[in-house]
């Protein structure tokens, strides 16, 4: 009777073992950054603290401008690149797993293009356009006008722009742009008609050459920029929405973690889960407004949660 209890116990542990779902496996995962320091090693100093003591083995592999080590390539189960320059130093010498951050939407685009075959996604820097219009919405609830100038990358965007705008009660203003000399002639034809500008990252609509001309005319004309880094707020933007390296390495940990025993399964390529906000008091105080706390403004983004 002793063994039949034994034999029978032995097989219903065998079927549970059969019917559990796999567990996380020890990943060796190499780390390729386009830069020493900055942010690419924010991410992967975050990414290192966030995964549990030696559940997997992180390896830097080098960065783009000091040189790559292809023997760690080789034997990683995935790599992890931080930085657009980092990916192209890897994706064109490796068939192994490869997940991209700290990059656009449009470098990553390219980057598919030119190598159509590769193992590669990304978790991309630029902010889903939703998440962009309920932050104009957050800061200034009154607006219902809001120009955005486009440019030869970001102009693809105008029509799910349009509809997104619409959904949020908001209609949308928009000059598309081809070269650097139109862009504050342009900007300027937006907040004629416009309570705010929004800021879509592109070369020539939003580059850094024209980005202080064009804060300065909607200073001058008492219409707020909304923008997309909180380098952007510092200069002179009243706000912004962004993900952080930290941010994306939380979805980089989270992503990691949930591999199971199989082959690595790359994520769709998409925006981080999480952001944070910035908010630049001092331009909201010049323009008589009252811009509720970061926390308060996320919660609004996210529909009432944190994140």
């Amino acid at each position: 009777m002793r063994h039949r209890l034994s034999y029978a116990f032995v097989l219903f542990a065998g079927a549970m073992l059969l019917l559990a779902p796999p567990s996380a496996r020890a990943l060796d995962i190499a780390i390729v950054l386009s830069q020493a320091e900055g942010a690419p090693r924010a991410f992967a100093d975050a990414l290192r603290s966030l995964l549990p003591e030696n559940a997997h083995r992180l390896t830097l592999a080098g960065t783009a401008d000091g040189g790559v080590n292809e023997t760690v390539l080789e034997r990683a189960d995935v790599i992890v690149t931080a930085g657009a320059s980092a990916v192209e130093a890897v994706v064109g010498r490796t068939r192994r797993p490869t997940l991209a951050v700290l990059l656009s939407r449009q470098q990553f685009a390219n980057l598919r293009a030119r190598y159509p075959a590769a193992a590669m996604s990304a978790i991309v820097l630029d902010q889903p356009l939703r998440r962009q219009l309920r932050l104009v919405r957050a800061v200034l609830p009154r607006a219902t006008r809001v120009g955005v100038l486009l440019g030869p990358e970001s102009g693809a965007l105008e029509t799910e722009l349009a509809d997104v705008a619409a959904s949020e009660s908001i209609q949308l203003r928009s000059q598309q742009v081809l070269q650097a000399a139109d862009v504050l002639a342009a900007s300027e034809r937006l907040l004629d008609v416009s309570d705010a500008l929004l800021a879509i990252p592109d070369p020539v609509a939003t580059n850094a050459a024209s980005a202080r001309a064009v804060l300065l005319s909607s200073y001058r004309y008492r219409r707020p920029m909304i923008a997309y880094s909180q380098a952007y707020v510092e200069a002179g933007a009243l706000a912004a929405v962004f993900s952080s390296p930290s941010d994306v390495a939380v979805d980089v940990a989270d992503w990691i973690t949930s591999q199971g025993n199989g082959p690595v399964s790359l994520p769709a390529a998409r925006s981080a889960s999480r952001f944070g906000v910035a908010v630049n008091r001092q331009v909201a105080r010049s323009l008589g407004l009252n811009v509720a706390d970061d926390l308060s403004l996320i919660k609004a983004i996210s529909g009432g949660n944190a994140r």
